[in-house]
């Protein structure tokens, strides 16, 4: 004789507990998500990896080179950088290097920061950078920086 099982209609559905827990789970995930993904400072952090990137490869193509000639230039509203040629000349003049324009709202640190060939800031030749650690600043809704510490390490803190 088989039996089959058939729910009683007041066991089909969810219990309280299961739907204040499923609630409770549903809101701490939105809390802690939501923010992520809705807050400003999109410019400042977008800005600040371009920046930092920048610098990373500027910083490596003066070791590479082993030349002076590498440097990052930083003005109100936009940034371009100094490279060889390729008749292995420095470039340094605005006309033929690549600028990269940014939003005028955001204030950032202005001056130029030159590398040595072993990738440590040259203090004496950069405007950007009187002291160690270095530091460059990116306001507008928040203020991200970059550090660049004396051995020539380049990081963002959080």
């Amino acid at each position: 004789m088989e039996t089959s099982f058939k729910p009683h209609p007041r066991n089909s559905g969810f219990t309280t507990i299961e739907l204040v827990i499923t609630l409770i789970l549903i809101g701490i995930l939105a809390i802690t998500v939501f923010p992520r993904f809705f807050r400003g400072g999109f410019a400042e952090i977008s800005l600040r990896e371009q920046l930092l990137s920048r610098l990373h490869l500027i910083q490596t193509q003066a070791m590479n080179h082993y030349q002076d000639c590498f440097f990052l230039q930083i003005n109100s509203e936009n940034y371009f950088s100094g490279e060889l040629a390729t008749n292995g000349n420095c470039l340094s003049t605005i006309d033929v290097l690549e600028e990269v324009s940014f939003s005028s709202d955001l204030n950032v640190s202005q001056g130029v920061i030159r590398f040595d060939g072993l990738g440590r800031v040259r203090l004496a030749d950069s405007s950007l950078c009187s002291q160690f650690p270095c530091i460059i600043s990116v306001q507008g809704e928040e203020t991200h920086t970059i550090v660049i510490e004396s051995e020539g390490y380049i990081h963002a803190p959080l």
